[in-house]
């Protein structure tokens, strides 16, 4: 089943209220985007090991226009995919950790999934681990504005963000609430932290024996050495006895569920260099069961 929603035109029309942009001048601000968005492409091409400068406020909104609304849709089909079982849903609430998570797509895409999968669910308390808390406003402005859209009617979330870094948080006792977690999600969160992959295995190690977490989820771009890191990162927790099944990234090549609007399609998705609309997302997902 596929999703099928707005959030370019949900994303695109908050940014212009949040900048005081009238309707009638919605077409210059798309055009006035084109360079920040060439900007975001440019550095995304190998963000591998790189800085990437979310403090920066019109880096921000570009990859809210150019990234965010494809990034709703890959936690959805992981999550399909993983076929949890009936009893991990058999409870009041879940309270889900977004490593790394930024504005949250994935939150939304997990909603999908849960207004599907359990729709009778009574709450989700959700918790973004982010370092930029610049991020903040997005999380509990525009997503909590777009939730109605994605969740079952039944469901209430709570979204709390904590300014932590994860892998250092967890390198000593952590009092952030990670090891209360019954369900992490890292979407692109591997990639930030693969130049040092020993410390990042050691990180979830730790994770996984001081917490209660019962599914760990993965979500990486296309990128062939990320892949690997997945690979290798599932393999030894494996051999560890940490998970249950010595579990592989699958790859997905998926069309969005959702058009561009007009305006964005004439004035900055123009087909240039830099400037092409995305006409499909390809991403590996990971799902790890935590043995208990």
């Amino acid at each position: 089943m596929a999703l099928h929603h707005d959030p370019a035109r949900h994303v695109f029309t908050w940014l212009c209220n949040r900048n005081n942009i009238p309707g009638t001048n919605i077409a210059d601000a798309a055009s006035a985007m084109q360079a920040h968005v060439k900007r975001i492409r440019t550095l995304y091409r190998q963000p591998v090991g790189r800085q990437i400068p979310y403090d920066d406020a019109y880096f921000r909104a570009a990859y809210l226009i150019a990234y965010f609304p494809y990034y709703i849709e890959p936690v959805y089909h992981a999550m399909k995919a993983a076929r949890l079982p009936d009893g991990f849903f058999s409870r009041d609430s879940l309270k889900v950790a977004l490593f790394g998570g930024g504005p949250c797509p994935e939150l939304l895409g997990l909603a999908a999934f849960l207004k599907e999968r359990a729709p009778r669910l009574a709450r989700v308390e959700a918790t973004v681990f982010d370092r930029q808390p610049a991020w903040r406003m997005v999380q509990q402005e525009l997503v909590s504005e777009m939730l109605p859209e994605y969740c079952s009617p039944k469901t209430t979330f709570t979204l709390d963000s904590r300014p932590c870094d994860v892998v250092e948080c967890l390198q000593r006792p952590c009092t952030c609430g990670v090891a209360d977690m019954d369900l992490i999600i890292a979407q692109n969160f591997l990639t930030e932290i693969y130049t040092d992959r020993e410390r990042a295995v050691q990180t979830f190690e730790r994770l996984i024996t001081g917490s209660r977490c019962r599914y760990l989820v993965f979500v990486e771009n296309n990128f062939h050495m990320v892949r690997e890191m997945m690979d290798d990162f599932a393999a030894r927790l494996h051999d560890k006895r940490l998970t249950t099944t010595r579990a592989t990234a699958a790859y997905v090549c998926s069309s969005p569920g959702f058009t561009l609007p007009e305006v964005l399609r004439q004035h900055l998705f123009t087909g240039e260099d830099g400037l092409i609309a995305k006409s499909c997302v390809k991403f590996h997902h990971l799902v790890l069961e935590i043995a208990r």
